[in-house]
């Protein structure tokens, strides 16, 4: 892939979130191979640099698109006493970024299509990489097949149509707008089997040749276990709270925390158990506010992917909550699957993508998401020796091999 000129066209590229981390893990595999170039949304400078090898050009919000897709606040920076009434406005922000279709970067897509036809032009980029979500992204697709060469990658975590978030008129909507514009996609790459077949058995323009399965992934860094095989010790609790620690996003019906919060209030009142919850991660505040609990449930504001790894060796066992609904894999789910330390899993269903991730991980214990249940498999963590899964096993979850499938597309589109 060495005389490649791939683009990357994201929302963003530096944040914390599963996707942009995704993209940092693969691209940065992928830049010493390739002249790889990254078009981002930003609140900060406009401009160009480059990083670790590759050059990001950064473009900044409009007024509109600052208004309605504001800085994410953190936890930590949440005032004291706002939990009355974080819950209500969380509701009315959610109406209002309901309203713009196909979301709120619509505000930018005039300026994101222009940009990316103007930089495909003036690099000469073989392939254009369109990240989705923002599905507003999905628009570029014809503004750059009208005006360059270029092919085109779009890669989706969870699908417009039939979205977990979508009502049923905004889902036939989103049916419309996806059916139009795959026609101009060459590649479509998926997280999971469910994915691939939705889009098989949803549109006509999506043939299998052009769909790829390329999973989220892991780097060595956090997993812990890496290279270790049998049993590791376990996190030494002699006089001090057992340490569940979870590090995500949360989102309403979708992904909440409400059960796990009770159940550790629960086992804290119950005798001879030391218990304590860390959350990390930007969090609506209605997540946040009010839930706080002293020496029991502490919210410990964003933290760098580097640092996670810190994190997780100090926990007694991570936390994962589950999709209530919807095709997405979690990009969390091999993160914490592979962090050499116990999992709670907690899940509202029998069968999801992430579940299918860590069924054949005996380290990982299962809970429905009511307090009862999770209590119950907390116990069972305090008492857990955990054998961990072997380097062979862990190993084809890596970043290096997602990257490898990636460059292998490229090549393959790119004629090389």
């Amino acid at each position: 892939m060495s005389s490649s000129c791939v683009l990357f066209v994201v929302r963003s590229y530096s944040g914390t979130g599963a996707q942009p981390i995704r993209f940092r893990e693969i691209i940065g595999r992928l830049a010493g191979k390739s002249d790889i170039h990254v078009l981002e949304l930003t609140h900060g400078k406009a401009g160009t640099r480059a990083e670790n090898g590759v050059t990001i050009h950064s473009l900044t919000y409009s007024f509109a698109g600052r208004t309605v897709n504001p800085p994410a606040i953190t936890a930590g920076t949440i005032p004291a006493g706002s939990g009355l009434h974080s819950r209500p406005v969380a509701v009315i922000k959610r109406h209002i970024r309901s309203l713009f279709f196909p979301d709120t970067v619509i505000t930018e897509a005039s300026r994101l299509k222009r940009e990316a036809v103007r930089l495909t032009k003036t690099y000469g980029f073989s392939v254009v990489v369109l990240s989705a979500f923002p599905f507003t992204v999905l628009l570029c697709a014809v503004s750059l097949k009208r005006n360059t060469a270029a092919k085109i990658i779009l890669d989706v975590g969870d699908p417009f149509y039939r979205n977990s978030r979508n009502g049923w008129f905004r889902d036939r909507l989103a049916r419309r707008f996806e059916k139009k514009h795959l026609r101009f996609v060459d590649s479509l790459v998926v997280t999971n089997e469910m994915t691939r077949k939705h889009y098989l058995e949803s549109f006509r323009s999506a043939v299998p040749e052009m769909i790829h399965v390329i999973p989220m992934g892991i780097g060595e860094s956090l997993a812990v276990g890496y290279g270790k095989e049998g049993t590791v010790e376990k996190v030494s609790m002699a006089g001090s709270p057992f340490r569940l620690v979870y590090a995500g996003q949360l989102y309403r019906r979708l992904r909440e925390p409400y059960e796990l919060y009770r159940a550790l209030v629960s086992l804290s009142e119950e005798p001879g158990i030391l218990i304590e919850l860390r959350m990390y991660g930007t969090f609506s505040r209605e997540f946040s506010s009010g839930f706080e609990r002293a020496g029991i449930i502490s919210f410990m504001g964003q933290i760098s992917h580097e640092r996670m790894a810190d994190v997780y060796r100090s926990a007694g066992a991570v936390v994962f909550i589950d999709n209530a609904f919807g095709m997405q894999t979690p990009g969390k789910v091999f993160e914490v699957a592979l962090t050499g330390r116990p999992v709670l899993f907690i899940t509202d269903r029998n069968e999801s993508p992430a579940l299918e991730v860590i069924k054949e991980f005996s380290h990982v214990i299962t809970a429905a998401n009511n307090a009862d249940a999770i209590s119950g498999a907390v116990k069972r963590l305090i008492l857990m020796n955990p054998v961990y899964p072997p380097k062979e096993q862990v190993n084809k979850f890596l970043w290096e091999n997602r990257a490898a499938e990636y460059e292998e597309l490229i090549s393959s589109l790119s004629g090389e």
